[in-house]
């Protein structure tokens, strides 16, 4: 199997994907250091820590906005698996394609700095999703505060990235819409009754969804 990038949101940090990683020793969880510089240089820092060889993009959340980027600068990219993520919005930024739930963000931003992820909510989900006290607290340490600028960053006006093989991953009812989006472009869509942070509370079932879509997309390169 291809070596897999575990790509967190711009929203989260890399601790959502080290359950993960743990136990799929072809993996790696994704530090590509914050999203200053914009898509583009997320997408170089990505290539770089892959390096030469195939490998698959793993694109939780928010990262899936990274592909058209990826696309355009790795080129031992070799496929793309959506984990109740966004889909890819070239050449329009997050303000251009959500602009209501934008303006929360931009309402709840301290000096610059969008506040945490858990602090999007009027109550923490973090203590509902993640029940175990040190698994909270490690993921919640790690949650990254972008500048709100990145708001209105614009991804690359590409689209490479639809000539890459693709599957998708659904762990929340929230995310069923963009898998039918997926398996109306007739790629393997699995679909988990889990929620969006399973891959932390739940990284043996996430691992082995990935295992499958991994092996799908590999074979239609």
């Amino acid at each position: 199997m291809a070596r897999l990038a575990l790509v967190a949101s711009p929203f989260t940090g890399p601790a959502a994907w080290r359950p993960v990683a743990e136990r799929l020793p072809e993996a790696v969880a994704m530090d590509y250091g914050g999203v200053d510089g914009g898509y583009e240089a997320v997408a170089r820092r990505i290539a770089a820590a892959m390096g030469e060889g195939p490998w698959i993009a793993v694109l939780h959340s928010g990262a899936g906005g990274f592909v058209p980027d990826l696309a355009e600068v790795a080129s031992g990219l070799a496929g793309l698996i959506f984990v109740d993520a966004v889909r890819p919005h070239p050449g329009r930024s997050l303000r251009d394609v959500e602009p209501a739930f934008v303006a929360q963000l931009d309402a709840r931003a301290e000096s610059g700095r969008l506040a945490p992820w858990n602090r999007w909510f009027d109550e923490d989900p973090l203590p509902r999703l993640l029940p175990d006290a040190a698994v909270r607290e490690a993921f919640g340490a790690d949650l990254p505060r972008p500048a709100v600028a990145f708001l209105d960053a614009v991804p690359a006006a590409s689209d490479r990235w639809e000539r890459l093989p693709a599957a998708y991953l659904q762990l929340s009812r929230r995310y069923a819409p963009q898998a039918d989006w997926a398996q109306s472009r007739g790629w393997p869509v699995e679909r988990a009754d889990l929620h969006h942070l399973a891959m932390v509370s739940h990284p043996a079932e996430v691992a082995a969804d990935l295992v499958t879509l991994a092996f799908q997309v590999a074979s239609d390169r």
